[in-house]
């Protein structure tokens, strides 16, 4: 198992970058709430860009997760990167397209 971590950094165009890497599931989806929510106090950004690249694997709480937080953010919440895994379950789950993905 791999320890989870999310990396904010602002991006320059009134968006932010929030980078998670390792395992996106129960344990672990704390650690992202508590990152988007301090992004989105800390800069009120007008997107988050979410990079999902370096997480192998995610779970429904991870899915559960990514749908509040479209709902939390003032603005879009946009998924630039991610791995093969998580691409196709955010396929299966028909939300590819809620977060800026194509097929």
């Amino acid at each position: 198992m791999t320890a989870f971590a999310a990396l904010v950094s602002p991006a320059g165009d009134g968006a932010v970058l929030v980078t998670a890497t390792g395992e996106l599931d129960m344990t672990s989806a704390p650690t992202l709430i508590e990152s988007l929510r301090d992004a989105i106090r800390a800069y009120a950004p007008s997107r988050v860009d979410l990079d999902l690249t370096g997480v192998p694997f995610m779970d429904s709480t991870g899915i559960q997760v990514l749908v509040a937080a479209q709902a939390d953010i003032d603005g879009e919440l946009r998924i630039i990167g991610t791995s093969p895994a998580v691409h196709r379950l955010l396929e299966l789950t028909g939300l590819l397209e809620t977060f800026g993905l194509t097929v």
